[in-house]
């Protein structure tokens, strides 16, 4: 769509009716829009889930297909287009619940009169320039609010330097694993988001506690096992992150339900988050402390088969030892760069 006047729609034309579509076509482009038609409504649908449309104009009243099984099937895989339903007449028109139902935008009355039409389609193109600033609005918050767990996170670091070449890492591994598992876009993204700040709680662990080279005392682990709960706060405060901060909340949980901070296991504990556990633990099990030496990768995945079952996913836990075995080099890589 052009954005800068309010003037140009990319529309697609769904409609059995030949002759209405020739009109309709000359019409919508006289006023500069872009538009293609469809007369056979499959073929239109999978020309929606190929390229992008600002505007869908739909027949309801088609044959074999009914207009609101069409929308219902396109709101699957989009759920921004803006759609005008037309019928003939007013009284065969969807009922306003299918049209609240399937998010459909407006009504248009066929007619050989296109004004009101044109007016819809105004009023869509508003629409969708209105969702377009709120978008970028929403994009410059999540920036902010990245920006800011950024600087929680150096703060951190500044502390305890592992802590921030930890979360580099374990990101990685996160990044690497979760493309082996072919998870979708989203999800990718979102897991390498919560990988990256998954400790950003322990900004608010006391020193004494968060740097001590010594064993913890029960009390001062306790405090430890605050941190999730801190950094799924600091996430929760914005909508963007709803799907990301239970990723870092749960991340300590463990397959048998005795881990923190709630002690829900199996399944119930999300699949982003059993999957960041495994790379969290992997990734602290090599790892060298100042209380600890770093084990050998091998050890590692030795330490995941026997957690299988008990903290680990048992179907995740073997597919992140096999992600391992055939990316060793990169792996090996991970841990020498940082």
């Amino acid at each position: 769509m052009n954005n800068d006047k309010l003037v140009s729609a990319k529309i697609l034309v769904i409609d059995d009716d030949i002759n209405m579509m020739d009109v309709l076509s000359v019409v919508l482009r006289r006023y500069g829009h872009i538009v293609k038609t469809y007369t056979e409504p499959l073929s239109a649908i999978e020309e929606l889930r190929k390229n992008n449309y600002d505007i869908l104009i739909v027949n309801y009243l088609m044959t074999p297909v009914k207009g609101d099984k069409i929308v219902e099937a396109v709101r699957e895989f989009n759920k921004e287009i803006y759609i005008i339903l037309m019928s003939i007449h007013k009284d065969l028109a969807p009922s306003i619940e299918v049209m609240q139902q399937l998010d459909i935008q407006a009504y248009y009355e066929k007619s050989n009169r296109f004004d009101n039409l044109i007016m819809l389609i105004q009023s869509g193109i508003k629409y969708i320039q209105q969702i377009s600033k709120i978008k970028n609005m929403n994009s410059q918050l999540e920036h902010y609010l990245v920006d800011f767990a950024k600087i929680l996170l150096q703060t951190v670091g500044a502390k305890d330097h592992y802590t921030e070449e930890h979360s580099r890492r374990v990101t990685l591994l996160a990044d690497v694993f979760s493309k082996y598992l072919k998870l979708d876009e989203k999800q990718i993204s979102d897991l390498q988001i919560a990988a990256a700040f998954h400790d950003i709680g322990k900004i608010g662990i006391p020193d004494n506690i968060l740097l001590k080279t010594t064993r913890l005392t029960d009390d001062e682990y306790q405090v430890i096992k605050t941190h999730p709960v801190i950094a799924a706060n600091i996430f929760s405060v914005s909508d963007i992150y709803k799907d990301i901060y239970p990723i870092m909340y749960y991340h300590h949980e463990r397959y048998d339900g005795n881990g923190y901070p709630t002690g829900i296991k199996g399944k119930q504990i999300p699949l982003l988050a059993r999957i960041l556990s495994i790379c969290d633990s992997f990734d602290a099990i090599v790892s060298k402390r100042t209380y600890k030496e770093g084990a050998t990768i091998e050890f590692a995945i030795s330490e995941i088969q026997r957690g299988s079952g008990t903290q680990f996913d048992p179907e995740l836990a073997p597919k992140f030892i096999e992600m391992v075995e055939n990316n060793m080099q990169y792996i090996e890589k991970i841990f020498t760069d940082f």
